[in-house]
């Protein structure tokens, strides 16, 4: 219509002004009709701007997110990753893109849940196994037991993972400041716990004392 309205002689600044374009914008219509005519001013698809990660990069960079020990680290932040970017890989890239980059990589904050590093998978699976058959004898009663630090064991530290995704923070028993041991019997009913400085497998021995002569195992 822009150039219709050329054609009818009405001057190029009125023509801008009624289409709400600049003179260069108009300028670059009349001379793209005057090369290939109509054609010339059908809108093509617009290319946009290169991503900053390319999809080779999105694809190495997801590994490392995924497995942060082949960069030597435990686990990453945004703010450590990008940092890493930029030292490693000289990849000048800006801190949101990183973090726009994780989410629109389906990667969410996720606090990780502690787990032995030091159990036996193997003695593990038999004991599933024994107590499977204990628990359908009814002359037996199951104890649930298990130990806690108060205030010794630092929070694990949100990190980002996939969405779906179970993660995991190596757990090696150790503990600061206080521990107590407790247990349960849920089909009696009844619960017994003791309050220690540390423990180890002499303080396991006196708490297992102490619950036999207080509750009659």
């Amino acid at each position: 219509m822009a150039i219709r309205a050329l054609a009818l002689n009405i001057a190029p600044e009125q023509v801008a002004a009624l289409y709400s374009v600049s003179r260069r914008s108009l300028n670059n219509w009349i001379r793209r009709f005057n090369q290939q005519g109509i054609d010339g001013l059908i809108e093509g698809a617009r290319t946009g701007r290169p991503p900053k990660i390319t999809p080779e990069q999105s694809a190495h960079y997801r590994q490392l997110i995924q497995q942060p020990e082949l960069a030597e680290q435990l686990h990453w932040t945004a703010k450590k990753f990008h940092g890493y970017l930029k030292q490693q890989f000289q990849h000048e890239i800006g801190y949101r893109t990183v973090v726009r980059w994780l989410h629109d990589n389906n990667f969410r904050l996720k606090v990780p849940q502690p787990w032995p590093a030091r159990q036996n998978e193997e003695q593990r699976q038999i004991f599933l196994e024994q107590l499977k058959a204990y628990l359908l004898d009814e002359t037996i009663d199951i104890w649930y037991l298990d130990e806690m630090g108060i205030e010794g064991d630092p929070r694990p530290r949100r990190r980002w993972a996939q969405k779906g995704d179970k993660i995991r923070v190596p757990y090696y028993g150790e503990h600061l400041r206080m521990n107590v041991t407790g247990m349960v019997g849920p089909r009696i009913g009844q619960f017994y716990a003791l309050e220690f400085i540390h423990t180890d497998s002499e303080v396991f021995q006196v708490f297992l004392n102490h619950a036999n002569q207080d509750i009659k195992l």
